[in-house]
């Protein structure tokens, strides 16, 4: 069934007076406020350059809720291709590509731990730096929860070296606390989710109830309670709680970049099918289920509010729940739709 196109509606724009600065990471929190990492015209950590020309830089985070607007100084970062989001503490970034360990392993764990780059930084509310974590390389996503959880997902090319996760390990002969295994290489992840301290709390290919492939986390919806993923190769839909995996069911859609789930109801936003892809045409489709296999109910194309289709495929995406929140050609410009 073909039904009537869905528009966006304009969501937020950020102020004239930010117009001299780099757009280097947005996004849009938990609490709908739009987050965005703001960097000196010169800085290269948004830009394909070799690893010995890129430059250290100083950044600004812009936090707005609405009218009013909050600013965070941060100094001398490296992270390179950043993604950011808030957290009740502060803030979470991390640096979506990062060069892992070559050449012969280490010979002990702390020499490991020396090695690998800490590419994940928390830093507080005033800017100051709380503490950093190795997160891996590939980062597609990065979207926190009212929770304080920190949700990672992967692209293909992703690789981790991980620790065992904090609800899995074990207790030291002398005590309680519990003690980190050695870490393992661990390639496509695809879904990983931290604590708010940095501490990896679960894996999605520890799961056994999930589906046998994560090479790609290809769309991440992060809600209040539960998240949703939609990994490659299969892309079914995968519900996740606190405690792990609740159930994954197929889809219809393949390769969609956002998806809404507001109860039975899901919605995928993908390319228009056919042989000739148009940058930013892209049709949404609505699909049912009742405890089975999710079934298209109706599908449109995705307008911007004057009507018209996106000339540009969208820069940013970021779902949470029933809504979507989305960037294309204008860097500085959200719009949203709602399921």
């Amino acid at each position: 069934m073909i039904a009537t196109p869905h528009r966006l509606e304009p969501y937020a724009q950020l102020p004239d007076r930010y117009s001299d600065r780099q757009v280097a990471a947005s996004t849009v929190d938990a609490l709908g406020r739009v987050v965005t990492l703001l960097v000196p015209p010169e800085a290269t950590c948004t830009r394909r350059v070799p690893p010995d020309q890129r430059l250290r830089y100083d950044a600004l985070v812009m936090v707005m809720d609405g009218t009013d607007v909050h600013e965070v100084d941060l100094a001398d970062l490296d992270l390179h291709f950043p993604r950011i989001d808030s957290l009740d503490s502060g803030f979470v970034l991390a640096a979506a590509r990062c060069r892992m360990p070559s050449g012969p392993p280490a010979s002990t764990f702390e020499a490991l731990e020396r090695e690998i780059p800490h590419n994940a930084l928390l830093v507080g509310h005033d800017g100051a730096r709380l503490t950093t974590f190795h997160a891996g390389d590939d980062i597609q996503h990065l979207i926190t929860d009212t929770n304080g959880n920190i949700w990672i997902g992967y692209g293909d090319e992703a690789a981790i070296c991980a620790q065992t996760p904090a609800n899995h390990r074990r207790t030291s002969s002398s005590g309680t606390k519990p003690q980190p295994d050695r870490r393992m290489t661990m390639s496509m992840p695809g879904l990983i989710r931290w604590t708010s301290a940095g501490e990896p709390a679960w894996y999605a290919t520890f799961d056994r109830i999930g589906p046998g492939s994560w090479v790609d986390c290809y769309a991440l919806n992060v809600g209040a309670d539960q998240t949703w993923a939609y990994p490659y190769t299969g892309f079914p839909l995968v519900e996740i709680d606190a405690t792990g995996i609740r159930w994954t069911r197929r889809t219809p859609i393949h390769f969609a970049s956002a998806v809404l789930v507001d109860g039975d109801n899901v919605a995928f936003l993908a390319a228009d099918s056919g042989p000739r892809k148009i940058p930013g045409h892209y049709t949404v489709t609505l699909t049912r289920s009742q405890n089975g296999p999710l079934e298209t109910v109706a599908s449109a194309s995705l307008r911007l509010p004057d009507g018209t289709r996106p000339c540009t495929w969208a820069r940013r995406t970021v779902c949470r729940g029933n809504q979507a929140w989305l960037q294309f050609h204008d860097e500085r410009t959200w719009y949203r739709i709602e399921l």
